[in-house]
């Protein structure tokens, strides 16, 4: 004896098929939409690494300024060409500024991350001779390039400058 069955529908019988096939497609576009887990980012656009080597006209103590005049010391760079002392500290969020840099040796380096892609027309060493917050003079400029470095995006700019404690720079700029 025949039992009859139901026909099935077309929609019933292709169901399971889109589920499927709309069930692949999720998992294949979770899957692109991953990146490379927990590495760290890449560095922005916009902004790249700054690297720079100091030079000191001698480690000798005795050529270096007295320890009270000799409260910091670092790597400075500035978007623009500083007319004074004011010019420079009403434009401080524009500077990069290196850690602080080692005394009384022959040589030193800083790497600083993240330093904005531009150029940089003014930079150097500079020494705070006081306990005043803004007592700050270049001990030594970069001087390639009529003293301008360029920072592109993704890449690493290095810069050398030579400190002699005898002989600074003059300031503000163009002044002798």
């Amino acid at each position: 004896m025949h039992v009859l069955r139901p026909a099935r529908s077309l929609l019933a019988s292709t169901l399971p098929l889109r589920c499927l096939t709309g069930l692949l497609l999720v998992l294949t576009m979770g899957l692109a939409a991953c990146d490379s887990g927990i590495a760290p980012p890449e560095e922005p656009p916009g902004f790249g690494t700054l690297r720079g080597t100091i030079r000191f006209a001698s480690a000798d103590p005795a050529d270096w300024p007295a320890l009270d005049s000799l409260r910091d010391l670092r790597f400075v760079a500035l978007p623009f060409v500083p007319r004074d002392t004011a010019d420079i500290f009403s434009n401080l969020t524009e500077l990069v500024i290196s850690p602080g840099l080692a005394r009384f040796v022959a040589v030193d380096s800083f790497l600083i991350d993240s330093v904005k892609a531009q150029v940089y027309p003014f930079s150097g060493v500079a020494q705070q001779f006081s306990r005043n917050l803004f007592d700050w003079r270049p001990v030594g400029l970069y001087e390639e390039n009529s003293g301008a470095f360029i920072v592109r995006p993704g890449e690493t700019t290095h810069v050398e400058v030579r400190v002699d404690f005898r002989n600074p720079p003059p300031f503000p700029p163009g002044t002798n």
